[in-house]
């Protein structure tokens, strides 16, 4: 069995509200009011800090106090979608800068959000293949790809870093992953970069209609059928889950699947929101980490995390407390 044995985040101490972003000034009115509707009070602004830099904070963190030799045997970076420069290595510069000297590491990317399922299914089958180690490290730093964070129409970004411990025992057992992708949809949100100064690269929909309608009813189908695989394969049901958790895009999101499933997320997934807006695929791990720390997920329960991205994948994943 694999679990995720502890988690550590790494936020900013400079928080702004959404309100008084710089770019706010800049954009419609129809779009100020629908920043408003996201239900993101405030994000943390790591202006200052590279996305590799929040994840080696994490990653300490996450290591502080730990024996020397006992140490996690690799390290899996979740690489940013904008890295500070081209050509150099994000992974083993976090590997470096956190300490971890024994351990060897490697990067994966380019499923949005869902990358950080698909990070935790390579790190099962890491940890399968080398019994002898005691665990591994997954980690991301979450910077916006550009000076904006409006990610219209869907969300606000926000910054932090994330970092767990992936083992054989702990407080939170994967008991089963699914992952899709389909290509269809593989630029339907992209950052036009070359040949523009930084001030000028903004995160744009190509095609909102397509995402708004299109892929929505795709996702549900997706989930619908990904969800009743998995708790059959694993002899649940839906009725067997106490907590249902997802990534934080906006409350809308959250009632657009709660209406398609009659489920209801965590009130940690939405808290987190408020408190951090979207964290890309850092949100499904700080809400894990969050429901552990308030009491919300007790031992014994049932967790369905359902995470999801725009490029599009797909991932449905169950956890035990």
């Amino acid at each position: 069995m694999t679990s995720i044995s502890r988690i550590s985040t790494f936020f900013p101490e400079r928080r702004t509200a959404i309100a008084t972003l710089a770019e706010v000034a800049d954009i419609p009115a129809a779009d100020r009011q629908l920043l408003t509707s996201f239900g993101i009070a405030e994000i943390r602004d790591g202006t200052g800090f590279s996305a590799a830099e929040l994840a080696v904070g994490a990653t300490r963190a996450l290591l502080a106090g730990q024996a020397a030799g006992s140490g996690p045997r690799a390290l899996i970076h979740i690489s940013g979608r904008a890295p500070e420069a081209l050509v150099a290595s994000e992974a083993t510069r976090v590997q470096h800068e956190s300490g971890l000297f024994d351990a060897f590491s490697m990067g994966i990317s380019d499923l949005g959000c869902a990358t950080s399922s698909s990070a935790l299914m390579v790190g099962r089958a890491l940890l399968a293949a080398n019994p002898s180690w005691p665990g591994l490290v997954i980690a991301h730093g979450v910077r916006p790809p550009g000076p904006h964070r409006f990610r219209r129409p869907v969300t606000v970004n926000g910054d932090g870093g994330m970092a767990l411990l992936l083992s054989r025992s702990g407080p939170l057992r994967i008991l089963d992953i699914e992952l899709e992708t389909n290509g269809r949809y593989w630029d339907i949100f992209k950052v036009d970069y070359v040949d523009r100064p930084y001030e000028t690269w903004r995160e744009e929909c190509s095609d909102e209609r397509a995402y708004s309608f299109s892929l929505a009813v795709e996702s549900v189908k997706r989930f619908a059928a990904m969800n009743e695989r998995l708790l059959r394969r694993n002899g649940r049901r839906i009725e067997d889950v106490d907590h249902f958790v997802m990534q934080n895009i906006s409350v809308g999101a959250y009632r657009f699947y709660e209406q398609a499933f009659d489920i209801s997320f965590a009130p940690v997934c939405a808290e987190n929101l408020r408190r951090y807006g979207h964290l890309g695929p850092a949100d499904i791990v700080v809400n894990l980490k969050a429901g552990l720390d308030s009491g919300e997920f007790a031992a014994g329960q049932l967790v369905l995390v359902m995470n999801n991205a725009p490029v599009a994948a797909w991932s449905s994943m169950l956890i035990e407390v």
